[in-house]
C-alpha cells in the first residue's frame, strides 16, 4: 500500500502561512531597528540673549553653544539678538525676536518651524535623498539647490515673505498647491493657500544683512575647512583657538592653545542625558564641539591632538567618543573610599561602541571616518594607561553639572588596569532639570502667545511620539502572533509527517474526510490571516483619523490665532486712523484758530489806520483853526464868500 500525501490545498496553506509568518516577522524586526540620527545642529554664534528649550520640557533655559540640538529643541532671540545654527554644512541666521523649532532633524530630513522673526539659510550642498524644509504657518518652503535664501514671518500681519538671492526652492500650500521661486525672485503669501498680497515693501539693506554678510566671509575664509569636512559641526571655531600641523603617524592634526599641563580631553565640560543618545559630553571651551564628537585623540609628546580622521568620509556625531571605566561587577571605581566612575579618549584607531542598541550599518558608519587604520585587539585601549588621561569623577557628582577641578580623584598608577571598559557610563540618569536643560533658567522669554504655541506643537509631538510607541507595541503583538503562526504551521506540518509514517486506511474510505479537514484547516488560516489585517487596517484606519483630528485641531488653532492676529492688526489700523483723524481735527482747529487770529489781527489793524486818519484829520482841523488870525485869510475867506453868494 501507499502512503497518502499531503493535499494540495493543504500544502498551498502551509505555504502561504509560512510567508505571511516572514512578512510580518520581517516588518516588526525593521520595525524595531531604528538608529538614533546620525548629525545633529550646534548653536555657532549668538550675539545678545538667546534662549533655549529642550524638547519635552517647557522651561526655558540660557542657551549653551556646545549642547547638541536635534528634534523638538526650541530657539528664541531677544531683542538686539541673533544666532548662527549649523546643520551639516548649511548655515541658519536668526534675526532678534525669532523663534525657531527644530520639528525633525534625522540623516534624510532637516525640518525647522519658523513662528515669527526673520531667517537667512546659507545653503552649500543639497544632496539627493536629503530634505530640507521650512514651516511656516502659511507655507512650507522646500530648498531645492545650493544658495541664500531668506524667510520673514509676521504672525501679527499673517504674511510670510520668501526671498531667493541664488539657488531654488518650492513653496507649498496646504491643498498641495506649489510656486517655484529662483534667483532674485520674492513672494510674500498670506493665508495658507500661497495667496500672493500685492505692494509688499521691499526691504532694504540692515545690519543683520552685513551680520550676515560677516559671517559669511569668516566662514569662506576658514582654515580649518581644508583639514576637515564643512560637514563636521565646530570647525570654525578651531581656526581662533588652535594650530594645525602634520603628524609623521596620523597626518593634519590640530593642538588647542592655551591648556595647562593637566589638562586632558573630555575634562573641562559636564555630562548631560540627551535622548535618543544619553549620556552625552558638553564641552566648555568654545572650540569643545568637533573634537569632542567627532575624530580621535592622541597623546603626541607632552601634548594632546585632535586627529579629525578622513575628509572625504561623511561624519557621524557621536555623543562622546570615549570608554568608561567599571559595569558588570565593577559597577564603579573606588578611589579614596569613594566610588566613582571614569573615563578616557579614543586613540586614532580605536573602533567607537555606542552605549545604545544601533544597527552594525550605524557602527560601520560612525567609524569609517577613523584616521590612522590600525588593527587592534578588543581590549586594546591605548589612552586607558596613559599617565593624565582617566579622568574619574565620584559618582554622585556625575552628570549634576559643570565638573570642576576639585571634583576628580586620583588613583594609582595601574589601578583601572584590570576594570572592564564598556561603552556608556554606570550611571543611572536621574532626570531633573538637568536632563535636557542645564538649570539655569533663561534671562528672556519668547512672548506668551508663541509660548503657547510652542507648547501646542509640544503636545502634537508628544502625541505623534505616542502613537508611534503604540504602533511599536502592535507590531510587538504582531510579531508575536506570527511566531504562534509558525508554532501552529509546524505543528501542522509535524501532524502531516506523522500522517505520512503511519500506514494509512484505504484511500477509498476517507478522501472525502481529509478533504474536508484539510479544506477547514485552510479556512481557519485564511480567516486568521483576515481577520490580523482587518485588525491592522482598523489600526491604521484608527491612526490616520487620530492624525486627521490633529492636524483639525492644529488648523483650527492657526485659524483663531491667525483671525486674534487680524484683528489685532485691525484694532491697531482703527486706533492708527483715529489717531490721524484726531490729528487732523487739531489741524483744522489750529487753522481756524489762526484764521480768527489773523482777523482780529486785520481788524486791529484797520481800527489802528482809522484812528491814525481821524488824528491826522483832528490835527489838521486844529492847524486850520490856528490860522484863522490872518488877515488875508479872512479877506480871502469873506471874498471868496461873496463870490459864492453872488447871484
Amino acid at each position: 500500500m501507499r502512503h497518502r500525501l499531503p493535499s494540495h490545498a493543504a500544502r498551498r496553506a502551509v505555504g502561504w502561512l509560512l510567508g505571511l509568518v516572514l512578512l510580518l516577522a520581517a516588518g516588526a524586526a525593521a520595525w524595531a531597528q531604528q538608529d538614533p540620527p546620525g548629525r545633529v545642529a550646534r548653536l555657532d554664534e549668538q550675539q545678545g540673549t538667546v534662549s533655549f528649550s529642550p524638547a519635552g520640557d517647557d522651561s526655558w533655559y540660557d542657551a549653551v553653544p556646545n549642547r547638541p540640538i536635534t528634534t523638538g529643541d526650541r530657539l528664541w532671540t531677544d531683542r538686539n539678538a541673533r544666532a548662527e545654527l549649523h546643520v551639516d554644512s548649511t548655515a541658519l541666521r536668526l534675526d532678534d525676536q525669532t523663534m525657531l523649532v527644530v520639528s525633525e532633524l534625522d540623516d534624510d530630513s532637516a525640518r525647522f518651524t519658523a513662528t515669527r522673526g526673520r531667517l537667512q539659510l546659507r545653503v552649500r550642498e543639497a544632496p539627493a535623498g536629503q530634505r530640507l524644509e521650512i514651516d511656516t504657518a502659511n507655507l512650507a518652503v522646500v530648498v531645492e539647490a545650493p544658495g541664500d535664501y531668506r524667510i520673514e514671518v509676521d504672525p501679527a500681519a499673517g504674511t510670510t515673505r520668501v526671498a531667493v538671492a541664488a539657488g531654488g526652492l518650492t513653496l507649498y500650500g496646504e491643498n498641495g498647491e506649489s510656486v517655484t521661486l529662483g534667483a532674485h525672485q520674492q513672494l510674500t503669501v498670506s493665508g495658507r493657500q500661497l495667496a500672493a498680497v500685492s505692494g509688499a515693501p521691499v526691504r532694504a539693506g540692515d545690519a543683520f544683512d552685513r551680520w550676515v554678510a560677516e559671517r559669511d566671509r569668516l566662514e569662506d575664509q576658514s582654515i580649518s575647512a581644508r583639514y576637515v569636512s564643512r560637514d563636521v559641526l565646530g570647525y570654525q571655531q578651531l581656526d581662533r583657538y588652535g594650530d594645525w600641523q602634520s603628524d609623521p603617524t596620523y597626518g593634519n592634526v590640530w593642538y588647542p592653545r592655551s591648556v595647562d599641563a593637566e589638562w586632558a580631553p573630555y575634562r573641562d565640560g559636564q555630562w548631560v542625558d540627551i535622548a535618543p543618545w544619553g549620556w552625552t559630553w558638553v564641552d566648555a571651551a568654545p572650540w569643545g564641539f568637533a573634537p569632542s564628537h567627532y575624530g580621535r585623540w592622541a597623546r603626541i609628546g607632552p601634548r594632546w591632538a585632535w586627529v579629525p580622521g578622513r575628509s572625504n568620509a561623511r561624519p557621524v556625531y557621536a555623543p562622546a567618543l570615549v570608554g568608561f571605566v567599571g559595569g558588570g561587577v565593577h559597577a564603579n571605581v573606588v578611589a579614596g573610599g569613594r566610588p566613582g566612575v571614569g573615563w578616557f579618549p579614543l586613540a586614532p584607531g580605536e573602533a567607537w561602541r555606542p552605549g545604545y542598541r544601533t544597527s552594525q550599518r550605524y557602527i560601520d558608519e560612525a567609524n569609517r571616518a577613523i584616521a590612522y587604520q590600525r588593527q587592534l585587539a578588543r581590549a586594546d585601549y591605548l589612552h586607558r594607561n596613559t599617565p593624565g588621561a582617566l579622568s574619574l569623577v565620584p559618582v554622585d557628582i556625575f552628570g549634576r553639572g559643570p565638573i570642576a577641578r576639585r571634583d576628580f580623584l586620583r588613583t594609582p598608577e595601574g589601578a583601572t588596569a584590570q576594570l572592564p571598559i564598556v561603552a556608556t557610563a554606570p550611571v543611572t540618569p536621574r532626570g531633573g532639570r538637568h536632563v535636557g536643560g542645564f538649570g539655569r533658567s533663561a534671562s528672556a522669554l519668547p512672548p506668551p502667545d508663541l509660548r503657547g504655541r510652542q507648547q501646542q506643537l509640544q503636545q502634537a509631538q508628544q502625541l505623534q511620539q505616542a502613537q508611534q510607541a503604540q504602533q511599536a507595541q502592535q507590531q510587538i503583538q504582531l510579531q508575536q502572533r506570527a511566531v504562534q503562526a509558525q508554532a501552529q504551521a509546524q505543528q501542522m506540518q509535524r501532524f502531516q509527517q506523522m500522517q505520512q509514517a503511519q500506514q494509512p486506511q484505504p484511500a477509498q474510505q476517507f478522501p472525502q474526510m481529509q478533504q474536508r479537514d484539510a479544506l477547514r484547516q485552510q479556512q481557519e488560516l485564511q480567516q486568521r490571516a483576515a481577520q490580523a489585517q482587518a485588525q491592522q487596517q482598523f489600526q491604521l484606519q484608527q491612526q490616520q483619523q487620530q492624525q486627521q483630528q490633529q492636524q483639525q485641531v492644529l488648523r483650527a488653532q492657526q485659524e483663531m490665532q491667525q483671525r486674534a492676529a487680524q484683528a489685532q492688526a485691525q484694532q491697531l489700523q482703527r486706533v492708527q486712523q483715529q489717531q490721524a483723524q484726531r490729528a487732523q481735527q487739531q489741524m483744522q482747529a489750529q487753522q481756524q484758530a489762526q484764521q480768527v487770529q489773523m482777523q482780529q489781527q486785520n481788524t486791529l489793524r484797520q481800527a489802528q489806520e482809522h484812528q491814525q486818519r481821524a488824528l491826522q484829520q483832528l490835527q489838521q482841523q486844529q492847524q486850520q483853526r490856528a490860522g484863522g488870525s490872518d488877515p488875508r485869510q479872512r479877506w480871502t475867506s469873506r471874498d471868496s464868500a461873496q463870490q459864492f453868494d453872488r447871484p
